[in-house]
């Protein structure tokens, strides 16, 4: 039975790069730079999008594509907001439509995935979703949930699960997942979903797990067991053959003996990798982008059948229903 691998792409939002808005609060600038010295790109154009669709095209990729609902806190994705082209973001969302969504589950990361939004005045509050979320309850995650998930209703990308931001519920992990659980239920009807909240690179043993269950409903939280060494692309200017071949030797080596892929593939665990936007989009060179398109090359080449590359849906699917046990071991997605 082939192994599962699946992909979690954190942070896309239409035509911004919303890490602009981090590194901005960050550095209490609105010119700032990466340790390239570069200035951080604050638009990933349309073609991007386009470029990225090849790629998981070509290898059949398949895991979560987050769509932010009220990117860096702008606007709404239904109606946009100052300063956006209307036509280009129509766009951004017919190609996910048509292109993403095949192969990929849709996410919200909450709603702006920068500064919490107040439901009452629709205006951004001074602090970020990340602290915001530490002293909250079921009650106000609900609504706050579910809005996220009915915009993307609403643009026809119908969410399947929900990524966090950052360490977004952390603290209060148990409102937070009976949050999610009543908010996808409210916004989708679905009964069954997932959450990415947690991360081990280091272990073997599968770490997804069966947050809850009652009947045939469920919730999964989902573990990213591979980090994202995409992201150092974004910090220097280096995009050669060179350079690519080893940023995708820390996921798996040509002979298919190293890199963290190898250590789960060997271990019979499934293989979740999460990488950002702006860590594909390299700051425009695209070199993570590259690096992916040269990691799927391997995994086709080395493993073939043995893998097989599976929605964030669907690896939750089989854990829930116990054909993949919680320790690790090969299973069907």
């Amino acid at each position: 039975m082939p192994l599962p691998i699946c992909i979690l792409i954190d942070d896309p939002a239409p035509l911004i790069n919303v890490y602009w808005w981090h590194a901005s609060r960050r550095a209490g600038s609105d010119t700032p730079v990466q340790q390239s010295g570069e200035p951080v790109a604050r638009e990933i154009p349309l073609d991007f999008l386009d470029h990225f669709c090849d790629v998981i095209e070509r290898w059949g990729i398949r895991g979560k594509f987050t769509v932010l609902p009220y990117p860096a806190g702008l606007g709404p994705i239904d109606r946009g907001w100052p300063g956006c082209d209307p036509a280009a973001l129509a766009a951004w969302i017919q190609r996910v439509r048509r292109r993403v969504m095949p192969l990929m589950d849709i996410s919200p990361e909450i709603l702006t995935h920068a500064q919490a939004l107040d439901l009452d005045s629709m205006q951004l509050l001074p602090e970020t979703e990340r602290e915001w979320s530490r002293r909250q309850t079921e009650a106000t995650l609900v609504p706050y949930i579910a809005l996220a998930c009915a915009l993307l209703e609403r643009g026809g990308l119908s969410p399947s699960g929900v990524t966090s931001p950052w360490d977004f519920g952390t603290q209060v992990e148990e409102e937070y997942r009976t949050a999610i659980r009543r908010a996808l239920a409210q916004a989708t009807g679905r009964r069954q979903g997932w959450y990415f909240l947690h991360s081990d690179v280091t272990g073997t043993a599968l770490r997804s797990e069966v947050a809850w269950r009652q009947d045939d409903a469920w919730l999964v939280s989902l573990w990213a067991q591979v980090p994202d060494l995409c992201w150092a692309t974004m910090e220097t200017t280096a995009h050669d053959e060179e350079y690519v071949a080893s940023v995708a030797d820390g996921y798996v080596s040509v002979d298919g003996r190293q890199g963290r892929l190898a250590e789960l593939h060997r271990a019979g665990t499934p293989m979740v990798l999460v990488t950002h936007w702006q860590s594909l989009y390299a700051n425009g060179r695209r070199t993570g982008l590259l690096v992916l398109d040269e990691v799927a090359r391997r995994v086709d080449g080395l493993w073939g059948d043995q893998v097989r590359w599976t929605t964030c849906l669907e690896l939750a699917a089989a854990i829930a229903e116990g054909r993949l046990a919680s320790g690790g071991g090969r299973g069907e997605a």
